[in-house]
């Protein structure tokens, strides 16, 4: 090994602290340099440095002032992702506490450092396995830390530094959670590792433990107080790195897939391991999802049920009354007759018109009178007024042409005129005094005119009813029929015009049904926007209880936050995981409210069988992008908290 560019080199290094008392010196002018392939123990009391030092070797710290260089590089200039890859590729650190992740395996705590190095997955498993059984714990892959012994995890943490390499070997205080046996054991470890040419670093208080070290230094208030050298008889071994990941765009590309599915997993791992604080989160998100969901769901579902209603009586309909507000007084306003019925019927966008011919009339069947309406209908109008012959016939055009007096009666006029079960058709009722046949009767009304159920109507042909139930001179009401592509406005133009001309003066009114019809729907919208602002309020509250999770979350994790820095983690990669967490958590959540929204609508749907209300798919798809963009957005200011977290105050964190 080259004696000429040291491994590790600390010129004038100093390391100092702010806090409360003033400022703390941890290192005073440390000048040293440590060679590839040396066993060196670093010793002093507590409060000398020893550990602020470690932290530097092992850049997970930078010096105050002074020069470290790691290789030839001074390590003050680079950022924290050029600090987590110096560690990672040169790096393995022995913690005395042994800083495993309780949540995962023995294997999985091993195979970490080579995630954030980019090995594939069936190599690093593979890597990670042999170093376990090579440490004698071939049995214990799928052991969690909590069911190890001390030596055992301390033989993990080993196999974890070396996982990457770990040319140089960082150990805490190797012994001093462990047992005089177990303790003896470590020893043996790190000097094999030592003749296999790592260089091995040894931060310890125990006198014991640094005397099988050939090199010794010793600290006292933060200043090198002896440094014995490396011995001139002995050699040093050369370090043969393991296999480095592929390199290229394919290998990128996947190191990148690779490591984003490792990201989901450990999200998924630490999601797992607090289960009720998780539900508890999701629980808020699938509330406000739900809210959401099922106020569109049912809105939708009331509209289409309102408009289904509304189309019928308004949409692309004008109603035209005789009388108009601007008459002057003493004049009388004309009955609509048959000749304005056809100039209108010549007008540009009109698909039909249909004189309203209703009137109240007594009807009897033999000693049961009931007051009721009678309408005047041709024989394609029953449909028009939502209604189907369920029983007998309707009217004919023959009916028609020859004023037939025959009678189609609702199921409420036939309860009021008839014994139930008895026989309908056929029977003779009085209307206006003179007989009708009955010849059918109609279900329920539907669409548009189910809101007519309540009245107790009779239909007779509208010939009949000009010319036998209410002779006049004319019709007070017209309702005209419009094209899809008519446009309303003009035509109320050509309507005024029109009638005008006939009457020699306005004197009737013109409703647009179909504005009305507009204005309706517009309505609809606009309280249904606000039920789901309102709604989405909840998705708020959701969302900041997601960001508080996370924010205990963070804290609560810190020293994990400090392992995965100190085995190479970038700040991206921990960014990246709290992020996943925090979308997975609220993706979870929203699922949950999709679950609970079906629910709700099936329950509804159950009790309430004309209201149909269906969840589209579009709608949980837009809850799912809305619930992983609450975890974004609301995990984002926690997850670069942890990202920006320094790995000395993490790992220093219990």
């Amino acid at each position: 090994m080259s004696h000429h560019k040291p491994l590790i080199k600390l010129e004038g290094v100093c390391r100092s602290y702010e806090s409360a008392g003033g400022t703390v010196h941890a290192l005073v002018n440390v000048n040293l340099s440590i060679q590839a392939g040396e066993m060196v123990a670093i010793m002093g009391p507590s409060g000398s440095g020893k550990s602020t030092l470690m932290n530097l070797l092992g850049c997970l710290d930078v010096p105050s002032s002074g020069v470290l260089s790691v290789a030839g590089e001074p390590v003050a200039g680079l950022n924290p992702d050029a600090l987590a890859a110096l560690r990672r590729e040169r790096f393995g650190f022995i913690f005395q506490r042994y800083h495993l992740l309780g949540s995962q395996n023995a294997l999985k705590n091993v195979e970490m450092p080579a995630i954030y190095a980019g090995l594939d997955r069936v190599a690093r498993l593979a890597r990670a396995s042999k170093l376990l059984k090579r440490l004698g714990l071939g049995d214990r892959h799928s052991h969690h830390p909590s069911a190890l012994s001390g030596g055992q995890q301390q033989r993990v943490s080993i196999a974890r530094a070396l996982m990457n390499g770990g040319e140089i070997i960082l150990a805490d205080e190797p012994t001093g959670a462990l047992d005089s046996q177990s303790g003896r054991s470590m020893m043996a470890l790190l000097k094999k590792l030592h003749e296999q040419g790592h260089t091995v670093i040894l931060i310890t208080h125990d006198a014991a433990v640094a005397a099988q070290a050939p090199r010794l230094i010793e600290l006292h208030d933060g200043h090198v107080v002896r440094d014995s050298g490396w011995p001139s008889h002995m050699s040093r071994h050369a370090f043969v790195p393991p296999p480095q990941p592929r390199s290229g765009w394919w290998a990128n590309w996947r190191r990148r897939v690779e490591q984003s599915r490792e990201a989901v997993l450990m999200a998924l791992g630490s999601l797992k391991a607090h289960r009720l604080r998780t539900a508890l989160s999701m629980l808020g998100i699938s509330i406000g999802i739900a809210a959401v969901v099922s106020i569109v769901a049912t809105g939708d579902a009331m509209r289409a049920s309102l408009d289904n209603t509304l189309r019928g009586l308004l949409s692309k309909r004008m109603t035209l009354n005789v009388g108009s507000p601007n008459l002057k007084p003493g004049i009388a306003a004309k009955m609509f007759q048959d000749a304005d019925v056809v100039a209108l019927q010549k007008l540009e966008g009109v698909k039909g018109i249909r004189p309203k011919l209703e009137t109240m009339q007594t009807v009897r069947h033999n000693n049961k009178n009931q007051q009721v309406s009678v309408v005047g209908l041709s024989a394609d109008d029953l449909e028009r007024e939502g209604l189907r012959v369920q029983l007998g016939r309707g009217f004919s055009s023959l009916d028609e042409d020859l004023r037939s007096q025959v009678l189609v009666l609702t199921p409420i006029a036939a309860n009021y005129l008839f014994e139930p079960g008895a026989e309908v058709l056929g029977q003779t009722v009085l209307v206006a005094g003179l007989p009708f046949v009955v010849v059918g009767v109609t279900g329920e009304a539907t669409g548009g005119n189910a809101g007519n159920d309540w009245q107790t109507r009779v239909f007779v042909p509208s010939s009949t009813f000009r010319t036998k139930v209410s002779a006049g001179t004319g019709i007070n009401q017209l309702q005209v029929d419009m094209t899809e592509t008519a446009e309303p406005e003009y035509l109320m133009a050509d309507i005024t015009r029109v009638l005008t001309l006939q009457h020699g003066l306005e004197d009737f009114t013109v409703f647009n049904m179909d504005r009305s019809y507009q204005e309706v729907n517009t309505t609809q919208k606009l309280v249904q926007l606000v039920l789901v602002a309102i709604a989405s309020i909840s998705l708020l509250v959701g969302g900041v209880g997601v960001m508080n999770i996370m924010l205990v979350s963070v804290s609560e994790r810190m020293p994990e936050i400090g392992i995965r820095m100190a085995v190479g983690a970038r700040q991206s990669d921990v960014q990246t995981q709290f992020l996943i967490e925090s979308i997975v958590l609220c993706c979870a959540g929203g699922l949950l409210g999709l679950a609970l929204s079906y629910l709700a609508a099936s329950g509804i749907n159950f009790l309430k069988p004309d209201l149909v209300i269906s969840i589209s798919w579009s709608a949980m798809s837009l809850a799912f992008m809305v619930s992983s963009a609450i975890g974004l957005v609301f995990g984002l200011w926690p997850a670069r908290q942890a990202s920006r977290l320094s790995p000395v105050v993490a790992l220093a964190r219990e």
